[in-house]
């Protein structure tokens, strides 16, 4: 994945990792992180350099399309939030396809061929399909797509 978004050097690679993980640590995260402070509050509670991650910060948010969204609020409920809108999109993505598993629809890929093409195209940097019912030959296709470039 970092060589995918370009991350080099160990010390960046760790502060997406941190986040990301962060950002995906449960159900309700939906690729969000918060924290009640500044966002050098929010490097703290990751564990990282307050001065690297908002230059981290900085620079992910103004590539295209950007893989981090920053928003900060000041005051005395000063609030910090960052959406890593890639990982939101897939976390939608596997819900929304599941979704047709559960309900029993017949045709579609299954829970493993779901997870198949996620791994597959996460690692590509791809992001979701915009059909959440793929067929068989359909995610055969978009794994072949992806693994093709």
């Amino acid at each position: 994945m970092s060589r995918v978004f370009g991350l080099r050097g160990a010390d960046v690679q760790d502060r997406w990792c941190r986040l990301v993980r962060a950002a995906s640590s449960s159900p309700t995260a939906l690729g969000f992180v918060q924290s009640d402070g500044s966002t050098r509050s929010l490097a703290v509670g990751l564990g990282v350099d307050g001065d690297a991650f908002l230059r981290n910060l900085r620079t992910w948010g103004a590539r295209r399309p950007p893989i981090v969204a920053t928003v900060e609020s000041k005051g005395k409920k000063a609030a910090s939030i960052v959406q890593v809108p890639l990982l939101t999109a897939w976390l939608l993505w596997v819900a929304d396809a599941r979704s047709v598993v559960y309900r029993g629809m017949q045709g579609y890929i299954g829970a493993d061929r779901i997870r198949q093409v996620a791994v597959t195209l996460i690692a590509h940097g791809e992001p979701p399909p915009a059909e959440k019912a793929l067929l068989p030959l359909d995610a055969d296709r978009l794994i072949r797509l992806a693994s093709s470039s």
